[in-house]
């Protein structure tokens, strides 16, 4: 019987084997007929109707590259396809060695196999080129893959010329100059982190860096909305003209104050690639914002090594998507008060329709006036109606009488660093079981900027009365 056994496992386990060899097979078919006599330049070399882009190849020096031991793919412009170039590129060296390396991988690349398969390669001048199905960026691919010893050539129809990555045809373009000239702008000084000393690191793992560090400019787009230098991602990128986007940034004044302009660029930016043709009638930036798209407002656009730029001549926002509606999460604090300690509780139960939900509890702590603190960046100037769920005495919670609880808010204008205000709100009877939201009033900020919320007990040290609990708070704005 083990016998048995043992037969039936290992020829289950060559199946199995044979299994994955054809698989791996399948995945390679389109390498066949490899030539081990030759390497890479030499089969360039080899084609008469090549002989353009073996020269500049030559010229650039990769010859010697692609005669190496390293593995290439070489997507080689056809004589015919040369035929156009733009003179700038051949008669300047540095542009026709960028040219010629935005046609090369430093890998062996296989022809995909169907027209729809998707793959993005890297070159060897730190661009992306898009592969679909039988073509090669803008350009298709002519006849089937060459492969030699160390790599690969294919014929292309077209040129290939070096894209611009979406920053820098921001940079470069004339299209809308007030949009390029602030983005531009918005940068900070930071510690050059690769070049500075480490002299030691804080109880969190946070590096000490010595006395006067260097320092190097970061502009706020790469590290609030998206870093448009990235070769590695795809974006799809919205450049508004003047008129416009004066347009939509007086909209939004009232509400953002002084940073009216970044409210409104910081939702220019989408993941993914979306050309002209392809564009829905909303997109979702990067940010979560609603971009309503009209396809007849698109000036131009122009396909960048990093995704797609939009020339846009509107671009009408809605204000409800600017000025949301948004949650302070109980279960999500800030801190707490700093000279006390409380015994918290942050917990996952089921409401009175068996719904999930998360909150916190601070529970027969013995302090009076401990308070939960939560702190919210970026609040827009305007009137919020303020909505909370406190639910207590469900099963397993040992609060089950009424109490009350307090909300107060830092007032900017009254504050000082040493001396922080604090203003009361909304006072609040917690009862038992209390599954609805309870409306606190309205709300309106001081200045734009940030909200810093205590959630308080009562001033008293008994249980059952100081005890603080919070599902979350709802402010939604009044909006025109």
């Amino acid at each position: 019987m083990k016998k048995y056994i043992l037969n039936t496992v290992l020829l289950l386990s060559v199946l199995i084997s044979l299994n994955a060899c054809k698989n791996v097979m399948d995945e390679h078919t389109e390498i066949v007929n490899v030539d081990n006599t030759v390497d890479v330049f030499q089969k360039l070399a080899a084609q008469a109707n090549l002989s353009k882009f073996t020269d500049f190849v030559r010229t650039t020096g990769y010859d010697k590259l692609l005669a190496s031991s390293q593995n290439y793919t070489v997507w080689a412009p056809t004589n015919d396809a040369l035929a156009t170039l733009d003179a700038a590129i051949t008669a300047d060296p540095a542009k026709l060695k960028d040219f010629v390396a935005n046609h090369i991988a430093l890998t062996t690349i296989a022809a995909l196999k169907t027209a729809t398969d998707t793959l993005r390669v890297s070159l060897i001048n730190k661009k992306n080129a898009t592969l679909i199905g039988n073509s090669f960026e803008e350009a298709a691919i002519t006849g089937k893959g060459q492969f030699v010893k160390n790599g690969v050539v294919y014929s292309i129809d077209k040129a290939v010329p070096t894209k611009q990555n979406v920053w820098e045809y921001m940079l470069s373009s004339t299209d809308a100059p007030l949009q390029t000239n602030y983005i531009s702008t918005i940068s900070t000084m930071v510690i050059d982190t690769a070049n500075a000393t480490i002299i030691g690191y804080t109880n969190a793992g946070n590096p000490i860096f010595a006395p006067n560090p260097p320092m190097v400019s970061r502009n706020a787009y790469w590290t609030n909305v998206a870093d448009l230098r990235a070769e590695n991602q795809q974006y799809t990128f919205f450049m508004l003209q003047d008129a416009a986007f004066n347009s939509e940034t007086a909209k939004l004044t009232p509400y953002f104050s002084v940073v009216d302009k970044f409210a409104l660029v910081r939702d220019f930016t989408v993941k993914g690639l979306y050309t002209a043709d392809k564009l829905p009638d909303t997109l979702i930036s990067t940010r979560g914002v609603k971009i309503p798209v009209s396809k007849a407002a698109i000036i131009k656009s122009y396909r960048a090594s990093n995704g797609v730029v939009h020339v846009m001549s509107a671009l009408p926002f809605r204000l409800k998507d600017k000025v949301p509606t948004f949650k302070i999460e109980g279960e999500l604090p800030s801190g707490f008060r700093t000279d006390k300690t409380g015994n918290t509780f942050y917990r996952t139960k089921l409401d009175n329709n068996g719904i999930q939900y998360k909150d916190i509890e601070v529970y027969n702590h013995a302090f009076a006036e401990f308070y939960i603190r939560y702190v919210r960046s970026g609040v827009p100037i305007v009137k919020y109606k303020v909505y909370t769920r406190v639910i207590s005495g469900a099963a397993g919670d040992a609060q089950v009488a009424s109490f009350t609880q307090r909300y107060f808010i830092n007032n900017p204008l009254t504050s000082t660093p040493e001396t922080p205000v604090y203003d009361l709100f909304a006072t609040q009877t917690v009862t038992p079981l209390n599954y609805a939201e309870v409306y606190l009033g309205d709300y309106t900020p001081k200045q734009y900027g940030t909200l810093d919320l205590r959630l308080t007990a009562a001033n008293s040290t008994a249980v059952n009365v100081n005890t603080l609990i919070l599902d979350y708070l709802r402010f939604e704005p009044i909006l025109p």
